[in-house]
Order: structure tokens, then sequence, then C-alpha cells
């Protein structure tokens, strides 16, 4: 190699090590006022992503936090369902009313209507919607079960083992395990 060649090839590695340390350019931080705008769409995909963006960005911000509390119970099963996910997942306060809502998708066909609703109860004060959980427990889907023993472990009491323990015996070594594990949360508390 001569040294012109050896100087480019040198030249190119730096370029390129330079690339790979560079920052990232990221998305900017939406603004409170484009999240309520989201949230007051009427495209579906448009209020996902204010819901995405109030647990992501506002989750101390109650203008936020109410413009997507109204989202509880939406017609549109994503919306809804994402609503009880991301509120959840922030703990906001809610009302029987809220929850009502939300446990209406308990109901769906659609597991993961059902799977992400439980995931968002287990993040809000829920301890009123067991007796709506419970059923679940002989749902054919084994990812509801195990999702309605992870929401039971975190809202129940001891009270409901007997409930669980027939799962320790289902034909899917998750599902045992996940009712094993719910067992022994609630046993403690």
């Amino acid at each position: 190699m001569n040294t012109i060649t050896k100087r480019v090839l040198a030249g190119m590695m730096v370029l390129a090590g330079l690339t790979l340390l560079a920052p990232r350019v990221s998305a900017a931080t939406p603004t409170k006022e484009k999240v309520l705008s989201e949230l007051s769409s009427s495209k579906e995909a448009t209020v996902i992503d204010g819901l995405a963006d109030t647990e992501k960005y506002f989750k101390d911000d109650q203008d936020c936090i109410t413009a997507a509390k109204k989202y509880f119970g939406d017609p549109r099963p994503k919306v809804a369902r994402k609503a009880a996910y991301s509120l959840g997942n922030i703990h906001v306060d809610v009302t029987q009313d809220d929850l009502d809502k939300i446990c209406k998708l308990l109901d769906s066909k659609d597991k993961t209507d059902v799977v992400d609703t439980l995931k968002g109860l287990r993040g809000l004060k829920a301890q009123s919607t067991i007796p709506k959980i419970l059923p679940l427990l002989k749902n054919p889907d084994k990812n509801i079960l195990r999702d309605s023993c992870r929401t039971l472990a975190v809202l129940g009491d001891k009270s409901l083992v007997p409930q669980i323990e027939p799962l320790l015996t289902y034909p899917d070594a998750a599902v045992e395990k996940d009712a094993a594990d719910a067992i022994n949360i609630l046993k403690l508390k």
C-alpha cells in the first residue's frame, strides 16, 4: 500500500469512529399543547400517541391526565385499553366509575384488550375490581390466566389463594409458575 492509500484509509477510519461516537439525535419532547391536541383528536392513532406521551412526558400534569381519563371506556377498544394501560402505569387516582368503564374490556373477545386492562389495573387502586377478575381464572387463554394471577397478586389478599390454587396443576408451566408466585405473594399479605 502506498502512503496516500494508507492516509485515505486512516481518514476513513477516523470518520467512521467519529460517526459511532456522535450523539444520536432523538425526537423532541412534545409540548403540553401538542399532547392536549393529540388527546382531543378524533383519530384513533393520534389519541393513542397522546396517551403514550402523557405516560412518558406528562405523568404529573393534571390537564393531560384529565384529558386522558376521558378515554376510559372509549368505544374504540385500542384507545380504551391504552388509556387503562398508560394511566395505570403512572398510578393515577381513579373513581369507581372510571374502574367500571375500564373493566368493560375484561369481557372483550380480544385477549390483548383483556391483558392490557389487567396490566393497567395493577397500577391503580382497583381492589374493587377483584370480583370482575376472578372469572378470568377459568379463561382458556394462558396469557389471560397468567396476567389474572399477577393482577390478583397485586390487588388481592390471602383470601384469594383457594381460587388460584387449581392453576397449580395447569398443563402449562408458565401458568403454574405465575399461580404459585401469586399464591406466595398473597400468603404474605
